[in-house]
């Protein structure tokens, strides 16, 4: 017969599990549907692949179907090898609503590889219910034309870390508590290959079409429920365990920010709009 205190253990770990979206070599669909694009989205390998496209017609991307509230998330993302000046090549998440209006107020995470020939910057930001502008960028030690590297967003009630290969490139602290605004609205995961001239120039279309690669569609993180939204700072998920870097990692993260970041929104004069800044 079974005891009322091993239901009771049943029900706690089914209820886990279906808060939870954990899998590993998972297909495409599973995951994520398309966003827009059409033909310019190519899924092979029986979905354990994507192939985004973009020329002077349209772009494209796909989007999770699922909202979230913490996490650990990550996508294996090989950018376009051509001279891909004006290109930009994503992975993030964003509380914006499908096809909502970029400059609303809203919470975003950003992964965004900007193109060149020869020369690639990774953009990283931050919105927390504002317009963001928390821009840190970066010259990778690796080519990320040539092969697959791992990006990662570790999002939590304690910080945001960017991951490159599994070493952390920046940390955002949840200071809340000196007036530092953080991401606390559900989000889903995005990936996109798009062009804005007015930012990063010119697309030389002759080279196109552009094409970035994405493989690894498992997730990992706390579907968001209106209900209960602070279920996802539960301690059940590991995630939420992770409150500082290990030492091996604070050494990374201090050289890459030493020898591989190029930019960081605090060097700027309106640093003082964001009091995170101060702290750092």
């Amino acid at each position: 017969m079974v005891s009322f205190q091993a239901i009771l253990v049943f029900i706690s770990i089914f209820f886990f599990v279906n808060q939870c979206v954990s899998t590993n070599e998972v297909q495409f669909y599973q995951n994520y549907y398309q966003k827009y694009g059409g033909d310019h989205i190519i899924v092979t390998d029986q979905g354990k692949e994507v192939c985004l496209m973009m020329d002077q017609y349209t772009g494209s991307g796909f989007i999770s179907n699922q909202h979230f509230g913490s996490g650990d998330f990550s996508i294996d993302l090989k950018i376009p090898n051509k001279n891909s000046t004006g290109v930009i090549t994503t992975f993030y998440l964003t509380s914006l609503p499908i096809n909502g209006d970029p400059g609303i107020r809203h919470d975003e995470i950003d992964f965004e590889f900007l193109g060149g020939d020869g020369k690639y910057t990774l953009n990283t930001n931050i919105f927390a219910n504002d317009g963001g502008s928390r821009e840190q960028q970066f010259n990778l030690e690796f080519d990320p034309t040539t092969d697959f590297h791992t990006y990662r967003i570790l999002w939590n009630q304690y910080h945001i870390v960017f991951y490159a290969d599994d070493v952390p490139i920046r940390v955002f602290k949840n200071n809340t508590n000196y007036g530092v605004n953080y991401p606390t609205n559900k989000m889903h995961i995005e990936a996109t290959i798009w062009n804005d001239t007015n930012w990063v120039g010119d697309v030389d279309w002759s080279q196109g079409p552009f094409k970035a690669y994405y493989r690894d569609f498992s997730i990992n993180g706390c579907q968001y429920q209106e209900s209960n939204p602070q279920e996802c700072y539960n301690n059940n998920y590991y995630w939420n365990t992770i409150t500082n870097l290990s030492p091996d990692e604070v050494q990374k993260y201090e050289d890459v920010k030493a020898e591989q970041m190029t930019f960081s929104y605090c060097m700027r004069n309106n640093s003082m709009n964001f009091p995170e800044c101060m702290l750092n």
